[in-house]
């Protein structure tokens, strides 16, 4: 079955995921802003799946206006020839506008949603629009259980739900980290250190994370931490180290493209994400296939599929820094025995979150959209009238 994928770009995640889904079906895929610096990924896509680009806005997080748009776009289905199409968002203009030429060529389309209904304040107008808008999406793929209860509590058929969507090389991941254990004592730091991978904006809450090191230190914790990763708050995560008890313990470093960041992981000691909202968090799958012990924040949306507290790793509430204190002394007081349970029964939880089941996530869903194709006037209504209010 052709698919053809619409995103904003294509980073080196979702490319391990195109390319083994490539394998089962014939996939085209579509960056609708090609030049967008969300994340600064140095990083070209290789063989496997067809591309295809938007062009016309000089500004990278913005889509061409409508005219342009709707033009690219039915040249683009007409180069793929997909049988579903495969929207990764609903939010944008490029999106709505992708709805509305599907439903006139009859050709279903599957929604990706990583939201959750606490993300962010809901508002009933908004909610009831979202609503009618989703009624256009035969099928969908989410990230887990939290985001697949939102789309229900919107109207979404339970049956016409899969997933993952959020998922990582596991084995890439996997391997550096046994490579940098081969390569022996020289190579781990001395003493060793928490390791948190984030891009520093305040909804990931390094200052809270701080907080919870400094007491951590206070209480005579031995290992430093490692921040990576870049953002408007650089300044402000800064100033927070320079007032703990041993800034020189905490080491801050720029955002790493992933053949660096592998060697990272594999390198580290354990694993922390303090996010005060986090959709997902899937910096925490790269961790536990690098087998690191993880310590992740209540408020990200992995917690519930991925963390077993106690079993295959440990889970906090973000507004508690005493709590993560408390479990930073509890991670470097692991034996190794302990540790190995914890690696081994992580890495057991992630076999439902790979490349593999990514893919028959992506299959089973474009197979039921085909089946029970929707197309509804009222998601047309909202699509029109959304990507026009929102140049």
């Amino acid at each position: 079955m052709g698919l053809l994928v619409a995103l904003h770009r294509i980073g080196p995640y979702h490319h391990a995921r195109f390319q083994y889904a490539a394998h089962e079906q014939k996939l085209h895929v579509l960056e609708t802003r090609p030049q967008s610096q969300e994340y600064p990924w140095a990083f070209a896509p290789g063989n496997g799946y067809t591309i295809h680009r938007l062009s016309g806005h000089p500004k990278p997080e913005a889509d061409p206006p409508i005219g342009d748009l709707d033009r690219q776009l039915v040249a683009v289905l007409a180069k793929a020839h997909p049988r579903v199409v495969v929207s990764v968002g609903w939010a944008d203009p490029a999106y709505q506008r992708l709805l509305l030429i599907c439903h006139r060529q009859r050709i279903p389309l599957v929604i990706v949603s990583d939201s959750r209904e606490h993300d962010e304040p809901r508002f009933a107008v908004k909610e009831w629009m979202k609503q009618q808008l989703l009624r256009g999406y035969s099928a969908a793929v989410v990230a887990g259980t939290e985001s697949r209860a939102y789309l229900e509590q919107l109207g979404f058929a339970p049956e016409a739900i899969t997933q993952p969507w959020d998922v990582v090389d596991n084995q890439l991941f996997s391997s550096a980290a046994a490579a940098a254990a081969a390569a022996g004592d020289g190579s781990k730091s001395d003493p060793e250190e928490f390791l948190c991978v984030s891009r520093f904006i305040a909804k990931k809450n390094h200052l809270g994370l701080l907080r919870a090191y400094g007491l951590y230190q206070h209480a005579g914790g031995r290992w430093n931490l490692r921040l990576v990763g870049s953002g408007s708050e650089e300044a402000a995560i800064q100033a927070g180290i320079s007032e703990l008890p041993e800034p020189e313990r905490v080491s801050l470093e720029p955002f790493r493209q992933l053949n660096a960041l592998t060697d990272v992981y594999g390198r580290a000691s354990a694993f922390v994400l303090a996010s005060s909202s986090d959709q997902w968090g899937l910096v925490v799958n790269e961790a536990m296939a690098a087998g690191l012990p993880v310590l992740v924040s209540s408020a990200c949306g992995c917690t519930v599929d991925l963390i077993d507290q106690g079993r295959t790793g440990f889970c906090f509430d973000p507004l508690d820094p005493r709590t993560l204190a408390q479990l930073m002394h509890r991670i470097e007081a692991q034996s190794a025995q302990e540790r190995l349970t914890m690696v081994v029964a992580a890495r057991r939880r992630l076999e439902s979150f790979s490349l593999a089941s990514f893919s028959q996530a992506l299959q089973v869903a474009a197979v039921y959209a085909s089946a029970n194709p929707a197309f509804s006037w009222r998601s047309r209504c909202i699509a029109q009238l959304l990507s026009h209010r929102l140049r």
